[in-house]
């Protein structure tokens, strides 16, 4: 299987040397089972991961012991990055299905910022774009409805599949329980019942086990409250004047 390199060359294209640097990320692997966690919330930060296979959940504890899930990581996904930052972790990631994960020491990152521009600019970028993907998920939690909020979060996940390469005749796997649903986009579990229900009513999407088939993409992005970003990919590399 190709490994998931797709999201290191969303704005800059690698040459051959960061190609290797990338594909040595691999040879350090790390098997990790479904619903087992990879690092915890308050946990020193020995390294950040990239994400070779399966499905993770990035998630935070609120003190009356409930969990929010801020966001769901795919192959190619750099995971724990926002914990750099921190004394400690300030995320929780558990595996949402078996996943193969590649830790990164913190030391690694900072020899890429240091010795090679291209992929830290591309790196950079790449953690704009996940803050663009926040403030989007804000505006759906803050002002949609829970069937906006839904499709748009379906739209989001069909368009970083068919980017990874995982979406075949607009199917792909959804291994999401209602809870997941729920914890992500901030409604209960009966909310989420009912508006997979009203979801399926549309005649949009097709529900079956541990999968999701979106029927007409492009009917469901016009059901949708928001318009999906378009995003610069090499003409930002250009604004940032090609740092070599």
């Amino acid at each position: 299987m190709q490994p998931p390199y797709h999201r290191l060359e969303e704005f800059v294209t690698l040459s051959a040397d960061e190609a290797e640097i990338v594909k040595g990320w691999a040879a350090n692997r790390r098997e990790v089972k479904r619903y087992r966690a990879i690092r915890r919330e308050g946990e020193p930060v020995a390294a950040v991961y990239f994400l070779m296979e399966g499905w993770v959940g990035s998630s935070l504890m609120l003190r009356d012991g409930r969990r929010q899930i801020v966001k769901v990581h795919l192959p190619g996904d750099l995971l724990g990055f926002p914990s750099l930052a921190l004394a400690s972790a300030g995320e929780t990631l558990e595996a949402l299905t078996d996943a193969v994960v590649c830790p990164l020491p913190p030391g690694v990152v900072g020899k890429i910022l240091a010795e090679n521009p291209r992929l830290a600019a591309g790196l950079f970028l790449s953690t704009q774009k996940e803050r663009v993907a926040l403030m989007q998920q804000l505006a759906w939690v803050g002002a949609t409805s829970a069937l906006e909020r839904l499709i748009a979060f379906l739209l989001d996940l069909h368009d970083r599949l068919v980017a990874a390469n995982l979406v075949k005749d607009g199917s792909f796997e959804f291994p999401l329980t209602q809870q997941h649903l729920g914890e992500l986009l901030g409604l209960t579990t009966v909310h989420v019942n009912r508006t997979l229900r009203r979801l399926d009513e549309t005649g949009l999407v097709e529900r079956s086990r541990a999968r999701m088939r979106i029927k007409d993409v492009q009917e469901l992005r016009e059901a949708a409250a928001t318009v999906a970003p378009l995003f610069a990919g090499q003409e930002a590399w250009n604004r940032l004047g090609n740092p070599s």
